[in-house]
């Protein structure tokens, strides 16, 4: 069995059913004293040269005790745990596909943090863990990275036909922008007067893996209006729209997973895909929307 599929929707809510259910009794039956480890966050890093920024929205904590499942954790948490002595402690990265709550899934792409000989002691309130994580190596698992950073003097995004307006890059150190060591501007899209609506794509994907396998879309952004996510895909020399997610106007730089495997299984005739961002505004108001580190991961 393929270990992600352990993690539907439906094992999701009935996992935390069972957790619900008997939370009410409290450690009923033998009273056990339960450990409690401390999760605030995840460290996230990446080999920026070959695999990115090293931005994350890690929201939750997958718990495995010796390989069995303790539960799902949203962060930061305080999390009981019913062992007492030595035992393997492992954690996975959760994190909300398309970002919505009730799709929580392990990241298929992130490494898991292992420690083989954590000392749970019963009543302790005071244990702090920090796990790292980073993606799976490429040269063990074959993750293949399209990355369009803005860091470059070309951008791998273009405006469609439709498109009144196309995505350019902000002033270098622009305060606007999505600014660290190794990133000095972001892409942005103005909207408004008769330029009301945009829709840029990607370059042509014409291997991408299909048969349930997970490919994802990650961006970061900040936007005054709502904009789609989606994918164009060709069948039969006939270019498909397939909408996908519609992200809604924040004013601090968000991360988004977005899944486009479903979208690709159902499609696996088409000759290519590309991805599309799109958004519009009406004639009276105008907005700017900012993107950046944005990333088609997936396995061969």
């Amino acid at each position: 069995m393929n270990f992600f599929s352990c993690f539907s929707i439906s094992s999701f809510v009935a996992v935390f059913a069972i957790f619900g259910l008997s939370s009410c009794n409290r450690f009923e039956g033998s009273q056990e004293i339960p450990a409690y480890i401390k999760i605030d966050s995840f460290v996230f890093t990446t080999d920026y040269s070959r695999e990115g920024a090293a931005t994350h929205n890690i929201t939750d904590a997958w718990i495995y005790v010796d390989d069995n499942l303790n539960g799902c954790y949203e962060l930061p948490a305080k999390i009981p745990i019913l062992e007492n002595g030595k035992h393997k402690l492992t954690i996975y990265p959760g994190i909300k596909l398309n970002g919505i709550s009730a799709t929580r899934i392990i990241n298929p792409f992130y490494q898991e943090y292992t420690i083989y000989d954590f000392d749970f002691i019963p009543g302790d309130t005071n244990i702090t863990v920090i796990p790292r994580t980073r993606y799976y190596s490429q040269d063990s698992t074959a993750i293949r990275f399209w990355i369009e950073d803005f860091e470059r003097p070309s951008i791998e995004l273009s405006a469609t036909s439709s498109s009144d307006t196309t995505i350019i890059k902000t002033e270098r150190n622009d305060p606007e922008a999505w600014l660290s060591e190794n990133s000095s501007y972001s892409g942005h899209v103005w909207i408004g007067d008769s330029l009301n609506y945009f829709c840029v794509s990607s370059d042509r994907f014409t291997e991408l893996p299909d048969q349930g396998d997970y490919v994802f879309l990650e961006l970061d952004y900040k936007c005054d209006v709502e904009f789609e996510i989606g994918l164009f895909a060709s069948v039969s020399s006939t270019i498909s729209t397939i909408d996908l997610v519609y992200i809604n106007p924040t004013e601090t730089w968000k991360k988004i997973y977005v899944n486009l495997s479903p979208s690709i299984t159902e499609n696996n005739d088409a000759a290519y895909f590309k991805f599309f961002i799109a958004g519009s505004v009406d004639s009276s108001t105008s907005a700017n929307l900012y993107f950046d580190n944005i990333k088609l991961v997936y396995r061969d």
